[in-house]
């Protein structure tokens, strides 16, 4: 009886693993408000559940020209979720822009790390303010590199106020 039950279940595992589908996924990372380009995507074939929304590959052309709404790296699956205008930054947080110098930040800092800005300018009670926040851009086409972190809208009015040549931005792991 258990030796049915076992190839009976192999059975249908193999025709549900066999249901294959060739969906889009991103080629490469892109930025927030990004147009995709037919470059920027890749086709893979997946075996979906019905309740992840994803876009067939035979809808490419319906993405192609849209923006995406976050900044994603290589390999999302897209989803009409993911499309459309910029929703960044959500409600309750701000998006602030650091001017910094090298040294002031690691090189290999991009778009989604997780990071802890500290000011080395202590505050009136004597203690030095820091905040966690998500990278969204980093521009090194200026002298002055601009990184832009997503962090609580308190926290980004406290960072905005402090002098630019007091930050320090650290690399954390987790969120």
């Amino acid at each position: 009886m258990l030796v049915v039950a076992c190839a009976a279940g192999g059975v249908v595992a193999a025709q549900q693993l066999g249901e294959r589908q060739e969906v889009i996924a991103l080629a490469r990372p892109v930025e927030v408000g990004h147009v995709i380009l037919e470059q920027d995507l890749v086709g893979v074939s997946l075996a979906v559940d019905g309740a992840v929304k994803v876009v067939p590959a035979s809808a490419a052309s319906s993405v192609v020209g849209r923006q995406v709404a976050y900044s994603l790296p290589v390999g999302v699956l897209l989803t009409d979720e993911v499309l459309g205008p910029p929703r960044m930054p959500s409600g309750g947080r701000a998006i602030a822009a650091l001017g910094l110098k090298p040294g002031q930040f690691p090189p290999e800092l991009s778009p989604g790390s997780n990071v802890v800005v500290l000011a080395s300018a202590a505050t009136e009670d004597g203690t030095a303010s820091s905040w966690r926040a998500v990278v969204v851009a980093v521009d090194r086409t200026d002298q002055v590199p601009v990184v832009s972190v997503e962090l609580p809208e308190p926290d980004a009015r406290a960072l905005s106020s402090t002098p630019a040549d007091k930050v320090a931005v650290l690399m954390v792991g987790g969120r």
